[in-house]
C-alpha cells in the first residue's frame, strides 16, 4: 500500500473517517464499527489487486458512513 500513492491515501481517508465515527458513535454504533473492521481487514487483505483493495477502502468508507447514518444493514 505504501508504494501506491492512490491506495495510500484511501487508507488515510479511511483511518480518519473512521476515526471521527468512533469517536462520535454510541455504543451501538461503536459495536458494529469494530465488528465490520475485521471484516474488512480480512477481506481487504485478501485482495490479489490494487483494484481490488481500493475498492475494498472505498466501500468501507461508505459502510462506515451508513454506520454512523443509520442506514446499514448487515450483509446476508
Amino acid at each position: 500500500m505504501c508504494r501506491d500513492d492512490g491506495l495510500a491515501a484511501l487508507d488515510r481517508q479511511m483511518a480518519s473517517v473512521y476515526g471521527s465515527a468512533v469517536a462520535d458513535a454510541d455504543d451501538s454504533q461503536r459495536y458494529i464499527l469494530r465488528q465490520t473492521a475485521r471484516r474488512f481487514y480480512a477481506f481487504r487483505d485478501n485482495c490479489g489487486s490494487a483494484a481490488c483493495i481500493a475498492g475494498a477502502y472505498r466501500d468501507r468508507i461508505s459502510e462506515i458512513r451508513d454506520i454512523m447514518n443509520g442506514d446499514w444493514t448487515p450483509p446476508r
